[in-house]
């Protein structure tokens, strides 16, 4: 915990630096000003008794009073300071820090993202360290000033007895060491539940999306799911209620350690001052003292619990910061009008001990056509998460005109690739920008993005829609549209035409078009993209025919490949399946 202390001071002082120190300077200051006060305090009431007994005039009163206001003034001017600073802090930190952050996203190997572990680190993480690691600075500051203070008005304390200095920070290790020990138990449970915590989150993400939502109504499982969500919810809640139980039993027997020593400091200062073995001046800052230091060490109890509980959340953070990244590599020249190759490629996904592709060898030539088809499973998709550098081969080589894909910049893919995955984003954006997001270097030209519209068989759109390219999509906004599925395909196609790429990837591009939009859709792609190559994946057979070379998988292998003509004639499994799917429209 030590450790995650002076870490968040050293990044917000990198980040922050005039900021941080003027916080620190303040904390010290308030912090002197706690022990101090009493002091003056205690002089001061010395100084009444000694001018009432004409031992010393009026200016001696005036003084103390003088320096007990301009304490006191400090004490109480620090809250306006301690928001002034707290704004300037927070802001260098979230511009600073936000945007490193986001560069790690960008950085992170893909495959971290489908593990459960990453997951977990993420979640814990939340969604604006930076915050956390600004409220860590500020709460490790407090307990510097609060020890501070502590020490300070424990000193005081020796103009009576060392005993009761003694006596105080005696009892303030353990106690400090029984709360830690209480946080740790809450701790604990707190990171053991981050997959039920997911769980009840997935859950309650299924009742809030409207796709999810209506297929759970028409099949009556509403229900279900409420109380599957219900018995997460009551599980977590249970076992933190239990463990929240146990730990208040620490921070029971820490108040005992206090209020036994104040019963202490109270018998023996009234034994005192009734015997006239100290003055009234020392009674009266030591009573009030008494209470400033119970206050003070049940503040630094709770920010000291509370920085435990931080801590875990920002070990993530540091976790998070040790994922590994992408391989930076140097931006090519030659990848225009590409050629493509597959070298006997394998591929298993991380954590499982199943090859989804197994040797597979193939290339795409310059402008070719080609369409990846085979049953679910077969390892179509893979293939274009390997060819868009998501994951690496286990073995084998992907080449580009004869470079290492993995030598290519993933900042260069756009040249080489446009992309449209089967599970598109329906970004609650202006038209727009939903193109443009295939290049957004190209936001402003309208021309390209109607062309792109165009190619993908969505400028209907721009008679649809009042604000033209400018409309906004979704539910976000209150003029939003939100379109069907088909619509919203039609958009994700023509972001991937919008590309400058020299090959255009489809992963199932008409699964939510009908039959005659699917027709218009091929034809269109024939002619839009008769200078790119294409790379096809389909379960509709019909659209392979439109292929310059078909390849069929079947459990991760290259089964056949060929024109449509070439395997219709074989009479293999191309032909088997072609022929079963035409039937159905027969």
């Amino acid at each position: 915990m030590i450790k995650y202390m002076f870490k968040s001071i050293k990044i917000i002082l990198c980040n922050a630096f005039l900021g941080g120190f003027l916080k620190i300077l303040q904390c010290v200051l308030v912090a002197i000003m706690t022990p101090l006060s009493i002091v003056i305090t205690q002089r001061l009431v010395d100084s009444i008794e000694r001018y009432h007994g004409g031992y010393i005039d009026y200016k001696g009163v005036i003084l103390y009073a003088a320096l007990l206001f301009v304490a006191l003034l400090v004490i109480t001017g620090n809250g306006l300071l301690d928001n002034v600073l707290s704004v300037i802090l927070k802001r260098a930190v979230n511009n600073k820090l936000t945007f490193a952050i986001v560069q790690k996203f960008l950085k992170i190997e893909y495959e971290c993202f489908e593990d459960s572990d990453v997951a977990d680190t993420i979640k814990r993480m939340g969604e604006a360290p930076q915050e956390k690691i600004l409220d860590i600075f500020l709460v490790s500051l407090n307990i510097i000033a609060q020890l501070i203070s502590i020490i300070g008005t424990a000193l005081v304390f020796t103009q009576v007895s060392i005993w009761f200095s003694v006596a105080f920070l005696g009892i303030l290790v353990p106690m400090l060491w029984i709360d830690y020990r209480a946080m740790t138990i809450m701790n604990t449970i707190f990171d053991e539940q981050s997959e039920e915590e997911r769980r009840l989150s997935y859950c309650a993400g299924l009742l809030e999306d409207k796709n999810s939502l209506l297929e759970l109504k028409i099949s009556n499982a509403v229900k279900y799911i409420l109380n599957k969500a219900k018995a997460i919810n009551n599980k977590v809640l249970g076992e933190r209620v239990k463990t929240t139980i146990r730990s208040q039993k620490y921070f029971a027997v820490s108040t005992l350690f206090v209020i036994a020593w104040a019963a202490f400091v109270v018998m023996s200062l009234g034994s005192a001052a009734s015997k006239e073995m100290i003055s009234i001046g020392i009674f009266v800052a030591l009573i009030g003292s008494a209470g400033t230091l119970l206050e003070l060490s049940q503040n630094l109890s709770r920010n000291f619990a509370n920085l435990s509980r931080q801590c875990l959340n920002i070990r993530h953070y540091y976790n998070f910061l040790k994922l590994p990244e992408a391989k930076e590599v140097i931006s090519i020249n030659d990848i225009c009008f590409p050629r493509i190759e597959f070298e006997h490629v394998s591929f298993k996904y991380p954590k499982t001990d199943v090859m989804v592709l197994k040797d597979v060898s193939f290339s795409i030539e310059q402008g070719q056509k080609v369409a990846l088809v085979g049953e679910n499973g077969a390892g179509k998709s893979t293939i274009i998460k390997l060819l868009c550098k998501l994951y690496k081969p286990d073995s084998g080589y992907i080449k580009v005109n004869g470079t290492d894909l993995q030598d290519i910049p993933m900042a260069d893919l756009k040249k080489i690739f446009g992309v449209a995955f089967q599970d598109y984003v329906c970004y609650a954006l202006s038209l727009r920008e939903n193109v443009a997001l295939g290049d957004v270097e190209k936001i402003n030209d309208d021309e390209s993005i109607k062309r792109a519209l165009k190619d993908g068989l969505a400028d209907g759109l721009l008679e649809e829609l009042t604000n033209g390219l400018d409309s906004n999509l979704g539910k976000i906004e209150d003029d939003g549209v939100d379109l069907s599925g088909g619509q919203w395909q039609r958009v994700a196609i023509s972001r991937a035409c919008l590309s400058d790429g020299s090959i255009v990837v489809l992963d199932e591009p008409t699964a939510s078009l009908d039959p005659i939009a699917e027709s218009d859709m091929y034809n269109a792609f024939s002619s839009a993209l008769k200078d790119k190559g294409c790379l096809i994946i389909s379960h509709r057979l019909a659209s392979a025919r439109l292929a310059d070379k078909i390849i069929l998988l079947d459990s991760g292998v290259i089964a056949e490949s060929g024109s449509h003509e070439e395997l219709m004639a074989k009479r293999g499994l191309y032909c088997k399946m072609f022929e079963n799917q035409s039937s159905w429209y027969a």
